[in-house]
């Protein structure tokens, strides 16, 4: 579980919100539609039927009432409402929840109006549950779980109402509230998200909650609106910020812009400059976003990477030694070496450690967990290094047909065999165990290089790694020796 704090400035509209008036009116004149056509199917009968309205006078009654629109923002609404995407579970005992969604708000509002009005008097913070606990979120444990929240965070002495939502996968509920309570008091504990924190970390654990990172995840086929566009877009822009070549905010909003993002900086009034990324004609806040797209926060990446990237030129024994010139003979040209530059320390919040570093540069793919704007589950997202475009990429659809070319393969090999020997961990090929059938000269020790056999071998299996190829040349060659037999002496 995790709090979603939201703050605005209109009870009726936070109300409508939370009780779907919008989706309850929709519905409300599709039932009217299909009252009129019924009622159309027996126009002529009640012709006939004109002289007998005496008679009739129950029937006519009751045919008059489906003609009378029910009365707006009554009890009915609420309690008996035709939509089943909500539930009203719980209130403050002063709620009118019986007269309508006016008087709901009003008696939210009530305790705002007794003092100086301040900003952002509604208070709105939405609870949202994992997945995997909707078999026992029952409406009871929802209901405690609110309740609990509500005083630990000290948000009680004043009106509220707890809404449950069955609009999405994950369950979640919304409690609205005033910021102001009965004593005229502002409730500031609404912008005490640490405090957020450790009550939603301490409900979790009581309660035996799945403890989240952000906004639960959201099943994207049932997106609508900006959501559709807000996705794909947190997606191009990570994947710009993980591209090595960005290193500072310019080449970042040139990269933005190929891929037709646009940044915008508006200065509110309090003389804060907030950051927007827009695309079409749709523009988002960067915490819409993500919070790690702040302009603050990826000025700091990018000078970090700049610092490695030169930390990196500058260290004693990386520099290339220069070749001692043979003019016995000419030099055959080399093919130019494949480089794959290393990913950044952190993307998208998520920390690369130094094996997924590692198994990147080998041209491999890593996954890491991202989490969407608004998910707390995190996703699995794919990254790895495009040989064809010579630069990162990132997708959530596995890289089904990521190959990694056989020269890359054969230049990696070459660089990790006198490693392995140098160091002693890796297979001495010469080993008695393979039957001394490979001379200690083409073996991997002494920087020698590679036996012309385990090449073939390589050249047989280019997408096995280099490790890998290794024990199953050993497996191989011991199998050979043992179907020889024995040597004799």
């Amino acid at each position: 579980m995790i709090a979603y704090i939201i703050s605005g400035s209109g009870f009726g509209g936070c109300v409508d919100y939370v009780t779907r008036r919008k989706l309850e009116e929709k519905l409300y004149k599709e039932q009217s539609k299909g009252l009129k056509a019924d009622e159309r199917k027996y126009e002529p009968a009640k012709r006939l039927a004109s002289g007998l309205e005496a008679h009739v006078s129950g029937a006519g009654a009751r045919w008059q009432s489906h003609q009378d629109p029910p009365q707006r923002n009554k009890g009915e609404d609420i309690i008996d409402h035709l939509s089943k995407d909500w539930k009203l579970l719980s209130s403050s005992g002063d709620i009118r929840i019986y007269e309508g969604r006016k008087a709901m708000a009003d008696d939210i509002a009530r305790p705002s109006r007794q003092r100086k009005p301040i900003k952002d008097p509604v208070g709105h913070i939405s609870l949202d549950f994992h997945p995997d606990d909707a078999p026992k979120m029952t409406d009871e444990l929802m209901t405690e779980v609110a309740q609990e929240y509500m005083r630990q965070m000290g948000l009680t002495n004043t009106p509220y109402i707890v809404v449950r939502h069955f609009d999405k996968a994950h369950p979640h509920c919304h409690i609205v509230f005033s910021r102001v309570d009965y004593d005229g008091k502002i409730l500031t504990q609404t912008t005490n998200f640490k405090k957020n924190e450790r009550v939603c970390k301490a409900l979790n654990l009581k309660h035996r909650l799945t403890q989240g990172k952000s906004k639960l995840n959201t099943d994207v086929s049932k997106l609508r609106g900006k959501d559709k566009i807000r996705y794909p877009l947190v997606h191009n822009i990570a994947g710009v910020y993980i591209r090595p070549e960005i290193q500072d905010w310019n080449s970042f909003l040139i990269a933005l812009k190929q891929q037709g993002i646009r940044v915008k900086e508006k200065t509110g009034q309090s003389g804060k400059t907030n950051l927007y990324y827009c695309t079409g004609r749709h523009e988002f806040w960067y915490k819409k976003l993500d919070s790690f797209f702040s302009r603050e926060n990826l000025e700091l990446k990018f000078k970090a990477r700049r610092e490695k990237q030169q930390a990196a030129k500058t260290q004693p024994g990386t520099a290339p030694q220069p070749k001692p010139q043979r003019q016995s003979q000419p030099k055959s040209k080399q093919p130019e070496p494949i480089v794959i530059p290393p990913l950044p320390d952190i993307v998208c919040g998520v920390r690369i450690d130094r094996l997924k570093q590692q198994a990147y540069q080998e041209g491999k793919f890593i996954s890491i967990g991202i989490c969407d704007p608004g998910g707390v589950v995190p996703i699995n997202h794919w990254i790895w290094y495009d040989f064809d475009k010579r630069e990162p990429v990132m997708s959530r659809t596995y890289p089904y047909d990521h190959k990694i070319p056989e020269a890359f393969q054969r230049q990696l090999a070459s660089k990790q065999s006198p490693a392995s020997s140098s160091q002693g961990t890796g297979i001495r090929f010469s080993s008695p165990s393979l039957g001394g059938n490979i001379p200690e000269e083409q073996g991997f020790a002494h920087d020698r290089g590679m036996p012309d056999d385990f090449k073939h071998f390589l050249e047989l299996h280019p997408g096995m790694s280099f490790e890998e190829a290794k024990r199953r040349f050993k497996d191989e060659q011991k199998a050979k020796q043992q179907r020889k037999g024995p040597k004799l002496h």
